[in-house]
């Protein structure tokens, strides 16, 4: 349905309307046809308006001043109790028509969203109410700014606190981003953590997606690349888990950043693993004519460093940014070209297109962008020799930053130093109270004296009859109380005693406590060291294995040597991770099984595209356990890289690795090759990769499965700690 068509439905509604108005006395009938008038209007100008086009249905403006008149005939009739209801919420339509383009007035929109406010508070409309101050906090955000916002989304969070609203993770979201923009990373990191577990609670994966890509923004700004890796993951399963946003542009965005991060931590066969999966997505596109994933592609080759590739797509995309203005999207892609030019030492080139991206990013005011583009003009500058304009470029990007760091601790400590007064006012109340108190108890107190001297007064002549009676009687009570003085002190003799013997017995407990605890921590460094020395032993025997292969000509050696290098690299990162962790017993698998795959997909370097489909969950094994099913990994990856894709053919290749039950687990390792030969039999092979893997999966005690089935499926299901006699919890070897 297009614009004049919902517009002459909208019209038909409003007549109709208007006939029974004409027949309705002035009562809260009235108003609430009214009401729905004025709305009728609002509501289509915001379709034309979103729409942006306004053929053939005359000024857009019109409907909106149409809207105001109607409200304000509600807000002008409704008077009295009855008709509160009408009036908040004919206020709330003028707060929201006065908000837009050449009807923004600033006071009247404020003044008539405080009125609305107040309005539904006196109904006790607490969701309304929070509605309102929703609104107006959005408006004043844009308007205003997000220091002038922020009361007001507090208020609106201490209602929705009052009435229990369900929702409120998505106010904590918000005040969580006006903390982001200010620069506030700590209490913008709390207002996430704390929307993400009340969305968790509510089980809303849709936004769950949403908070988990702001939390990763945030620890990157930290400089927290570990979390911010680990969050992105967490978002991408969640992805995956919604069927109904799983397009590949979305999939893509989120391997774009999970290749950016792991190239800000240092890891760059990952983050070439992250390219390789994104090249693999835009092969799946019918249309490969997206702008964000083709950004993408062009992202991918150059980390992989296909510069020939990635070239001509970002020239592509320059006309698509240019030609809107979009400022943001023209400083990256000038900056990606700048970024190119760099790494394929043009230099010319890459001044020219990083001065274009300066120019745009501060023609778009974006601070943090210009820092960095100033630095990569440093960089041109000192390789070329231009040390003047090197330095000038470093003064400004240092200038630059500085003041962004400055205005960031100004306003913290404008912030503490206001807190501090406001603290100080109060505890100066709270001691002039103190003292107002103690004052008062002080008259009492003399008060009570007066009365006290009185009656001494009155009681001498008493107390001087009563004396020598006490005298007699106090003597004798001397006598007694010096009998139990004398019992007590011996008694308190023979308790000190015995506290001297348990506190001894205590310090011998104390000191055993202690070589025990030397002796365990001891052991474990001991452990760790051992680990550490098996890893490089293996590492040496790895090297005297390459040095040998310098001198052989046969394939089938070099193809032995190359396979046993393979097995000693997967023994060797399970000690690495040993000596790494603070157990010194349990492998994490997720992170093992990555660092195998990667390790022998970058080894054999196939000419041809292999994707990897990764579904491991987060399971630590014993030592014991970890060693064997490294090895079957790595056997039957090596098997499918060798054999699986012969004479250029693609594919994928899918590693499993999951509970089926609370002590049980299952390895799946598939891929879509050629498979095995219709006359094979794996149990009669007499491969050396296949005997270790039936060897192995034995030493598990599980069972193994093999299927050639549209390739080829090795299936293997074991339970925790089920070793047979060729392995123990305490003892395992490398047969």
């Amino acid at each position: 349905m297009n614009t004049n068509q919902a517009w002459s439905q909208t019209q038909n509604r409003i007549d109709s309307l208007k006939r029974l108005l004409a027949h309705t006395p002035p009562d809260t009938n009235r108003t609430r046809i009214l009401l729905q008038i004025g709305q009728q209007y609002y509501d289509n100008y915001n379709v034309v308006r979103k729409s942006r086009s306004s053929s053939n249905i005359g000024d857009v403006h019109n409907l909106l001043d149409s809207a105001i008149g109607y409200a304000r005939q509600v807000v002008n009739l409704s008077s009295g109790t009855k008709q509160l209801s009408q009036q908040a919420q004919a206020l709330y339509l003028l707060a929201k028509c006065f908000s837009f383009g050449e009807s923004y007035d600033s006071t009247r929109t404020f003044d008539y969203y405080q009125q609305a406010l107040k309005a539904y508070q006196q109904l006790g409309d607490k969701p309304n109410a929070a509605k309102v101050l929703e609104n107006w906090a959005d408006l004043v955000r844009l308007r205003v700014g997000a220091k002038k916002a922020m009361p007001l989304f507090m208020e609106e969070l201490a209602i929705q606190q009052s009435y229990r609203d369900t929702a409120i993770y998505y106010t904590l979201e918000r005040i969580g981003v006006l903390h982001h923009m200010m620069g506030n990373y700590q209490p913008a990191l709390q207002a996430y953590l704390q929307s993400l577990r009340l969305a968790e609670q509510s089980k809303n994966i849709g936004y769950q997606i949403d908070i988990n890509g702001r939390l990763a923004d945030i620890y990157e700004l930290l400089g927290d690349y570990e979390r911010a890796i680990t969050i992105s993951h967490k978002r991408l399963r969640l992805i995956r888990s919604q069927r109904g946003i799983e397009s590949i542009n979305y999939l893509a965005g989120q391997y774009n950043i999970l290749m950016i991060l792991y190239q800000k931590y240092h890891k760059p066969y990952l983050a070439r693993q992250q390219a390789l999966t994104i090249i693999e997505l835009t092969r799946q596109d019918p249309h490969q004519k997206s702008l964000p994933l083709t950004t993408y592609l062009a992202e991918s080759y150059v980390v992989l460093g296909r510069y020939e590739l990635a070239e001509p797509l970002f020239k592509h995309l320059l006309p698509l940014y240019e030609k809107p203005k979009n400022l943001s999207g023209l400083t990256d892609i000038y900056k990606h070209l700048g970024e190119l030019y760099w790494l394929t030492k043009r230099y010319e080139q890459a001044q020219y297109y990083y001065q274009k991206a300066l120019a745009a990013s501060q023609q778009g005011r974006f601070p943090d962008k210009t820092v960095s583009l100033l630095r990569a003009l440093f960089k041109i500058d000192s390789a070329q020799g231009h040390l003047r304009s090197a330095l000038l470029h470093f003064q400004l990007a240092t200038a630059i930053n500085d003041s962004l760091f400055n205005q960031t601790k100004n306003r913290q400590f404008e912030e503490l130093r206001t807190q501090y007064e406001t603290e100080q006012k109060d505890k100066d109340i709270r001691l002039q109270k103190q003292q107002i108190q103690v004052l008062s108890q002080q008259q009492q107190l003399q008060n009570q004296q007066l009365l006290q001297d009185r009656l001494v007064r009155n009681s001498v002549g008493l107390g001087a009859l009563m004396l020598l009676l006490l005298l007699g009687l106090t003597f004798n009570r001397y006598r007694l109380k010096q009998r139990s003085n004398q019992q007590l002190q011996h008694q308190h003799e023979l308790l000190l005693a015995q506290q001297e013997q348990l506190q001894t017995q205590q310090t011998e407990i104390h000191h055993k406590n202690q070589h025990l605890q030397r002796l365990l921590d001891e052991k474990e460094r001991l452990l760790k060291e051992i680990h550490h020395r098996v890893k490089n032993n293996l590492q040496v025997v790895m090297s005297l294995l390459n040095s040998q292969a310098s001198y052989l000509s046969d394939r089938a050696a070099l193809s032995a040597i190359q396979q046993s290098q393979h097995r000693l690299q997967a023994m060797a990162l399970i000690h690495q991770k040993l000596y790494q962790t603070e157990g010194i017993a349990r492998i994490p698998m997720a992170d093992y099984i990555e660092e195998v795959v990667a390790y022998l997909r970058e080894s054999y370097e196939l000419p041809q595209p292999i994707g990897f489909d990764m579904q491991v969950e987060p399971i630590e094994l014993d030592v014991t356990q970890a060693v064997p099913l490294g090895l079957i990994i790595n056997e039957a990856i090596t098997n499918a890289l060798k054999y699986a894709f012969p004479k250029g053919r693609s594919g994928t290749i899918s590693v499993v690795f999951h509970w089926l039950r609370p002590t049980t687990f299952e390895l799946r390792i598939a891929d879509d090759g050629i498979g095995l030969p219709p006359d094979y039999d794996p149990a009669a092979s007499r491969s050396l990769g296949m005997t270790l893997i039936e060897g192995f999966s034995q030493q598990l005690g599980g069972e193994l499965s093999i299927r050639s089935q549209a390739g080829l499926t090795i299936v293997l299901t074991f339970s925790e700690h089920q070793l047979t006699a060729l392995g123990s919890p305490t003892d395992y070897s490398y047969q």
